[in-house]
């Protein structure tokens, strides 16, 4: 115990987790996302554990699914087989894997510097609004910074000498002859990314995640590039040999299997609005600029401090400068695996549809943001007196952390508000009728829709969660007979019609009103004195007028034997077992 201070690397990994956790389990929502990636995730893992076979149950055809690598689904999968059921417990992995994210992000940062470079960078990160967020939800982001930040560590090799001091403190003596002689090293090329020793069995490891990183999120194909970029620079031949083909005969048949659906997607304007149209070169140049802007003086900035307007932006653009600035510095002296990576995965998000960006993308380069731009901050305060870099850093570091910490008490506060509404509401009990609506009308579908039937929703993926019905969600056109030939093709009899958002009046409602002999109404349910949510059924045309309309749309009749408004489901609403998973 006397050898325990406040430099002991165990000590203080152990604190800046404590935090993480802490400001994790004050901080998280105990509802469920209303993303359908979310739902998306646990329905394929359902498939998985359930099937053996990687399908999206959702889809009316139950397509092989080619979107999302296996690899997460493949874990939550592991979880059911265990015996969860609930949307908390799969919400509790995102946690754990974020704090281990936290820690691999400390011990990569500690093969550069000492113990306290390595536990402020991984306390910036483990406190940043953005990382805490996303500590909430089942998406793949929090699995993907854990595999990101364990092979940088693993692919890292120790920094003799400079590793066990502070960035910026001023060598003396002895300390300054072994500082010109790793100088003169990196004059010659033979800096930290190119030279010392990695032990094979941690070279193999290293690899191995980065080949994990590719099969939980495609955006790891930086890394998958970088890594065989840094065993190039390198000469590790064989190595690199092994990799390529090892990835290769593991990335092929996905390839082949997904083929392409991100890369048709790419030259679309807008995903969710195919009215827009496809962009071209110039469309390609302008949304690199406008996702150069966003991220700059947006995500990144409020990521990790949840600042927003101008402060976010004068941050930012500090942050960018600073960043960008130890980054070529580190290129300069000796590429390692980080900064190939670095350099790659911005330009990929930075081509990404604007309308996709955001944060979410933004995390794995969050402590690389943070590492080069302390360390060139500091250098630029070493020509200051001694204390300057110290000053800096301290300085740089409640920049960081007060906004987040005002943003961290501003999320305890909604979190607890939450917790309370979910105990008696149920997962989607902290958001609005509209959304509780298409929770109960899932629910009701599922006791009173014969097996076999398929559904239109705005949110299909959630909406199979809760009923078990295929879903499929209306076409985002304006060409009003376009709902009913996919309807058709499909095999599609029912429509949601709620107020999710604004598609659904401008989407599927016009399909209603120019084909009212289509659709007839089978109930509506009613959140206090909102707009209620409706059930229509998709009908062949009629031999005769329809007489009399009901609700769903102009001219629409109501379903022969059906009641026209019904109450929410209090009682099944509450629960917080996945649906679809209850009678498994």
């Amino acid at each position: 115990m006397g050898r325990i201070t406040w430099r002991t690397p165990g000590l203080l990994l152990g604190l800046v987790l404590a935090i993480h956790v802490a400001s994790g389990l004050i901080t998280g929502s105990a509802a469920i996302h209303t993303g359908g990636d979310n739902a998306a995730y646990v329905t394929l893992a359902h498939s998985l554990a359930s099937q053996g076979s990687y399908t999206e149950l959702w889809h009316p055809e139950a397509p092989p699914h080619t979107m999302y690598p296996p690899l997460y689904p493949g874990l939550l999968a592991v979880l059911m087989l265990l015996g969860a059921k609930t949307w908390g417990v799969f919400k509790a992995l995102s946690l754990l894997l974020t704090t281990l994210a936290t820690a691999f992000c400390f011990l990569w940062v500690r093969r550069l510097h000492d113990v306290r470079v390595a536990s402020l960078v991984a306390l910036l990160f483990g406190v940043a609004p953005a990382v805490l967020y996303y500590s909430q939800w089942i998406l793949a982001e929090p699995l993907f910074m854990t595999v990101v930040f364990a092979s940088l560590w693993l692919m890292t090799p120790a920094q003799r000498g400079g590793a066990n001091r502070a960035a910026g403190d001023k060598p003396r003596g002895r300390a300054k002859a072994a500082a010109r002689r790793r100088r003169a090293r990196n004059r010659r090329g033979d800096a930290t990314g190119l030279s010392g020793s990695l032990p094979a069995a941690e070279l193999a490891a290293g690899l191995a995640l980065v080949v994990a990183a590719y099969f939980t999120r495609s955006a790891g194909l930086p890394l998958v590039a970088a890594a065989a970029a840094w065993l190039a620079l390198r000469r590790k031949w064989t190595m690199l040999g092994i990799f390529a083909v090892a990835f290769a005969a593991l990335a092929v048949p996905w390839q082949l299997r997904s083929g392409g659906q991100y890369a048709s997607a790419f030259w679309l304007v807008n995903p969710y609005d195919l009215d827009q149209g496809t962009i071209g070169l110039g469309g390609l140049l302008a949304r690199v600029g406008e996702n150069l802007r966003d991220y700059t003086v947006q995500h990144v900035p409020t990521g990790l401090t949840g600042l927003r307007g101008a402060p976010a932006a004068i941050l930012g653009v500090a942050l960018a400068g600073f960043a960008l600035a130890g980054w070529l510095r580190r290129i300069r002296s000796g590429p390692g695996v980080a900064e190939v990576f670095f350099l790659l995965y911005a330009g990929l998000i930075m081509v990404w549809p604007v309308v996709w960006s955001g944060d979410r993308f933004a995390l794995p380069l969050l402590p690389l943001i943070l590492l080069y731009a302390g360390e060139e901050l500091v250098r630029a305060a070493a020509r200051l007196p001694r204390t300057a870099p110290r000053m800096a850093a301290v300085a740089a570091s409640a920049v960081v952390l007060i906004p987040a910490g005002a943003s961290w008490l501003d999320g305890a506060g909604n979190a607890g508000e939450c917790r309370v509404r979910v105990v008696t509401g149920g997962p989607f009990a902290c958001y609005g009728s509209s959304v509780r609506q298409m929770q109960a009308m899932a629910l009701w579908t599922r006791e009173w829709l014969p097996p076999g039937s398929v559904v239109f929703a705005r949110k299909p993926r959630l909406f199979h969660a809760f009923s078990g019905h295929p879903s499929a969600v209306y076409p985002f056109t304006s060409n009003t007979g376009d709902l009913l030939a996919l309807a058709d093709s499909l095999g599609v009899d029912h429509l949601v019609l709620g107020n999710w958002d604004a598609s659904g009046r401008r989407y599927a409602l016009p399909a209603v009103s120019a084909n009212p002999d289509r659709f007839c109404l089978v109930t509506e349910l009613r959140d206090g004195s909102g707009s209620p949510i409706s059930l229509l059924a998709i009908t062949a045309p009629p031999t005769e007028d329809p007489a009399g309309a009901a609700g769903g749309g102009e001219g629409v009749r109501t379903c022969p034997n059906e009641g026209s408004e019904a109450n929410l489901p209090m009682a099944s609403l509450a629960t917080m077992t996945v649906p679809i998973l209850e009678r498994e």
